[in-house]
């Protein structure tokens, strides 16, 4: 008996290594052409060059001295130059992964009134990462109970957790004050607790229709009933620490300045912060081919085929972000030629 328990045991073995020998072999690389690239041969490159050249040390720490050498003599307000500088030194590879999807998505950042000091209509804080340890890891729903009360970490107060819920989301934003005044709020740290979508939870539970799985209409939907809201925002565990910044530009978790349309999150379990892509995405509401700078990240964007492109501060920017959900995304990493 002990023999045939161990033979099966080792066939067990075997097909579990088998099977994931398999799942690694579905992460493919592809190697593409310029002229595979849909809308190239028209598309304006120099902003988004520039803004490469701008947050990027890869050029100015390659090794080849005639890229160097082409990069300084380079005239980053020619189009035509920029686009033969970039066929000459990278290569459009595609990698895709069978197991993950194809999405854009959008992100923004986000705007809501605030006051300093707590009120019945302003009751709702965003907190300060915690110096202590375990205080910072309590689920959603315990933050939102109350747990970290009166250990003066609340950095502003929100009208309702909606307001919270969405700023989270962004990871950064503007909050408004009675008097006119602004402020600029960003991600410090999270509470260890896994990203979960509530857009997920609310079309299993048929509260919304797959057409209806779109950032501008779950606000609404939210913003109706803050009770049933509150119900709905706990099923994601996972909440956002913010704090002040008093620098102009927003940033991305690269440490680098976010650009409107040019900025893009990734997963960097398959692409380096500062890498250059062309991203096509012909469904999106600003349907667009361009090129764009990985220098972001975030807990949702999983997969080679995955992006948050960043569309900016203002209001249309919301719109426009919350309706981005492109499964006929494709992004072509632009790899420097070895």
């Amino acid at each position: 008996m002990f023999f045939i328990i161990k033979k099966i045991s080792n066939i067990i073995v075997f097909i579990c290594v088998f099977h994931s020998l398999i799942g690694a072999s579905q992460r493919v690389e592809t190697p593409l052409r310029y002229n595979q690239l849909n809308g190239w041969e028209a598309a304006n490159l120099v902003d988004s060059f520039n803004h490469y050249i701008d947050v990027s040390k890869t050029l100015k720490n390659a090794s080849q001295n005639k890229l160097k050498a082409d990069l300084k003599r380079l005239d980053r307000a020619n189009n035509n130059q920029i686009k033969q500088f970039i066929e000459r030194y990278f290569e459009p590879v595609l990698i895709t992964q069978s197991e993950t999807e194809h999405l854009l998505t959008g992100y923004h950042i986000f705007q809501a009134e605030a006051r300093r000091i707590r009120s019945d209509d302003f009751s709702i804080p965003i907190y300060r990462k915690p110096k202590k340890k375990a205080d910072r890891h309590h689920t959603h729903q315990a933050i939102l109970n109350g747990v970290l009360n009166n250990k003066n970490l609340e950095l502003a107060w929100l009208k309702d957790s909606v307001d919270v819920y969405l700023l989270m989301m962004q990871g950064s934003g503007v909050l408004t004050y009675a008097d006119g005044s602004t402020e600029k709020v960003v991600y410090a740290g999270a509470n260890g607790f896994p990203y979960k979508s509530i857009s997920t939870f609310m079309l299993e539970k048929k509260l919304i229709s797959p057409e209806q799985r779109n950032g501008p209409f779950i606000k609404a939907y939210l913003k109706k009933d803050l009770v049933r809201a509150r119900e709905i925002i706990v099923h994601n565990p996972s909440y956002v620490f913010f704090k002040k910044d008093d620098t102009q530009s927003f940033y991305g978790a690269a440490g680098t300045p976010l650009k409107a349309m040019i900025s893009l999150a990734v997963d960097k379990r398959y692409y380096p912060f500062h890498g250059l892509f062309w991203l096509e995405s012909p469904s999106s509401p600003r349907s667009t081919t361009q090129l764009v700078v990985s220098q972001d990240t975030g807990g949702a964007i999983k997969g080679p085929q995955r992006g948050d492109l960043f569309y900016g501060v203002d209001t249309q920017a919301e719109v426009d972000a919350g309706l981005t959900k492109d499964e006929n995304l494709r992004l072509i990493m632009l790899r420097l030629r070895s």
